[in-house]
């Protein structure tokens, strides 16, 4: 789990460019929260690390992977057990975690792949691999079919506005946030995103005071996915806490995705986007 609040210290995060997946939703106030997964790829420096959300629950669940955060909500800290998540919770397991001197706590927690690969390997002994069904990726000159769409624009609003622009250079999409270039601290370079999954969702309901708010993502409804300059309209479907989100032309068959990595982008009722 990976801070976004627009606060000094905060962005730009370090690691993301090492996701292959990341998970964008709203979690409390308005301010949106990052789950990144990391499946292979080196990142030295993950962070900043912060806590559990329930909506968040249910993607790491689909995955079947070790879910790493800083403590969470009450609601979500009751539901990991339910979860059966392989969990790894910095706050009671800080070995694999450090703090940075130069930021404020609580957006100062870090950590690093090799710590996280080091924690599932000897620190939980989770030997057996991660199962779940895999998306329909394949070769750029097999996705023919969408509308043209070189920018897309989220509007969760000030800081929290996304937008994203097509690079020919890159075959990917460059993402700001807030109006900002989104970099990556490790690297210096702009985020990019080969496949940009908007799930449209029912709105919220608020949990716990202070805004917090959780999302239904079981169930389907509406999808727009934007690769190569392109936009597809479907159906995600997810059938249940454990299955994985699927994505679905009108007519029934899986939608192809850009060989790479994804922004998986929630939007709920009341929010809005659009692209050109």
């Amino acid at each position: 789990m990976i801070e976004n609040a627009a606060f000094d210290g905060v962005r730009p995060q370090a690691g993301l460019s090492a996701a292959q997946v990341v998970y964008e939703v709203i979690v409390e106030g308005g301010i949106t929260r990052l789950m990144a997964v990391f499946a292979g790829e080196k990142a030295d420096t993950i962070g900043p690390v912060r806590s559990a959300r329930d909506t968040y629950l249910e993607f790491a669940s689909e995955l079947n992977c070790a879910y790493a955060h800083a403590g969470g909500s009450y609601t979500a800290m009751e539901a990991i057990p339910n979860f059966k998540l392989r969990d790894l919770d910095g706050l009671r397991e800080p070995k694999w975690f450090w703090r940075d001197s130069s930021k404020y706590s609580p957006h100062n927690l870090f950590t690093k792949t090799d710590n996280l690969y080091n924690a599932i390997k000897d620190g939980h002994s989770w030997t057996d691999a991660p199962t779940y069904s895999v998306w329909n990726f394949v070769d750029d000159d097999k996705i023919m079919t969408g509308e043209a769409a070189n920018e897309v624009n989220i509007l969760f609003g000030g800081s929290y506005d996304v937008n994203y622009t097509y690079s020919e250079e890159f075959k990917a999409y460059e993402r700001k946030n807030g109006s900002v270039n989104h970099t990556d601290a490790n690297t210096g370079k702009t985020l990019t995103a080969r496949n940009i999954i908007i799930q449209k969702v029912p709105a919220g309901n608020f949990i716990e005071g202070k805004g917090r708010v959780n999302f239904s993502v079981t169930g389907e409804g509406e999808v727009n996915i934007f690769r190569l300059g392109k936009m597809e309209k479907g159906t995600w479907k997810k059938a249940d806490r454990l299955a994985r989100t699927q994505f679905f032309t009108t007519d029934g068959k899986e939608i192809p995705l850009a060989r790479g990595n994804s922004w998986v982008e929630i939007v709920p009722e009341g929010y809005s986007f659009d692209w050109k």
